[in-house]
């Protein structure tokens, strides 16, 4: 199977050469029964974050590059992506994976496990037994972590308990690929994104499962989460639960 892991990245200079030749160079190599592969879509980044991408898809030829003309909102850039890999590249896997160290690049090996096992749709989730955020987070941000998904939770009936996870494994054929990866179609363009995708793939009878994820603190940069993705996300929510049934 060819599995490609998306990265949005938005002046990311300072993370993404150690982040690409820690997946493409160490994490790769420990999963041999798949073809993988990295899609980064840079968002214009004015600090040379697609400079330092091209530097190591010359060494890493499993490396893909798109570059965006403007900075348009992480669920834009995962869009782009995801039609991308399925599309150009082939994907039959496609994995969503923050740019910031936030994620854990071993925890790439887990989720393709699962997908081993049978799974269309594993979520790292940081919110059941053996899952955590950051401690050092102030009290509005653990707030703004949980607010969303928590909502989804209870107003959709939604059966997950990390709604918003960044860190996602989805199976292409019958699933990812039947979603609305259209900028059209999507209601967010931003983090509330995760909550519709996550919604539709249910719909769709993907077979799930959540493993616990340490999410850390990211490493260099700021983050890019504000208060108006609360908003955002009720928005996604109320629409999904009164407008698309």
């Amino acid at each position: 199977m060819k599995i490609i892991v998306i990265i949005p990245t938005y002046n990311e200079k300072e993370n993404v050469g150690r982040l690409l030749e820690n997946i493409a160079g160490k994490i790769f190599k420990e999963i041999s029964n798949h073809q993988m592969g990295i899609l980064i879509v840079d968002g214009a980044s004015p600090d040379g974050t697609a400079g330092i991408v091209k530097a190591k898809s010359a060494i890493y030829p499993n490396i893909n590059l798109i570059e965006e003309k403007e900075k348009r909102g992480i669920g834009s850039a995962y869009i782009a992506g995801m039609k991308c890999a399925i599309e150009k590249l082939g994907a039959d896997v496609v994995i969503e994976f923050d740019g910031d160290w936030q994620h854990d690049p071993n925890d790439i090996k887990r989720l393709v496990a699962e997908f081993d096992n049978g799974y269309d749709y594993v979520i790292g989730s940081r919110y059941v037994p053996g899952g955590s955020i950051p401690t050092e987070w102030a009290l509005w941000r653990k707030f703004l972590s949980r607010f969303g998904g928590l909502t989804a939770k209870i107003v959709l009936g939604l059966p997950v308990n990390d709604a918003t996870s960044g860190l996602k494994l989805s199976r292409v054929k019958n699933f990812a690929e039947r979603l609305p990866l259209d900028e059209n179609k999507v209601l967010s363009k931003y983090y509330a994104y995760k909550i519709q995708f996550l919604y539709e793939m249910l719909k769709m009878g993907a077979k799930t499962k959540e493993i616990p994820i340490q999410f850390l603190e990211r490493q260099g940069g700021s983050s890019k989460s504000t208060l108006k993705d609360i908003f955002d996300s009720l928005r996604v929510v109320l629409i999904l639960r009164f407008v698309k049934k």
